[in-house]
């Protein structure tokens, strides 16, 4: 199945993502997908049988060869007191937002 073919609810990603949209929108945003989805079914048509897929190796879900991989170094980060200065609420050693999901 070729994805030129493949549909999207735009409802039910609105939905999900808590939009409400008109439904111009929904129309401009259908038009809008279909044409990201045929624009990057192009790349169905690239030969990629001589390409290394892993360019680190993996074995068994774990990079194996870390030799292009950085060194981790410790950083400064911001006190506490400097994040909480830029938060409308907090809760204890939290920041508090709304309520988003009714679950």
């Amino acid at each position: 199945m070729g994805s030129e073919n493949k549909h999207f609810d735009i409802n039910k990603i609105a939905e999900l993502a808590k939009l409400n949209l008109t439904s111009q929108e929904i129309t401009k945003f259908e038009s809008q997908m279909q044409d990201i989805i045929s624009h990057f079914s192009s790349l169905q048509k690239i030969d990629t049988s001589n390409f290394n897929l892993n360019y680190w190796e993996i074995d068994d879900n774990k990079i194996t060869d870390v030799s292009g991989l950085r060194d981790d170094e410790k950083s400064n980060s911001f006190n506490e007191k400097e994040i909480f200065s830029n938060t409308p609420a907090k809760e204890s050693k939290f920041i508090k937002i709304k309520k988003i999901l009714d679950r």
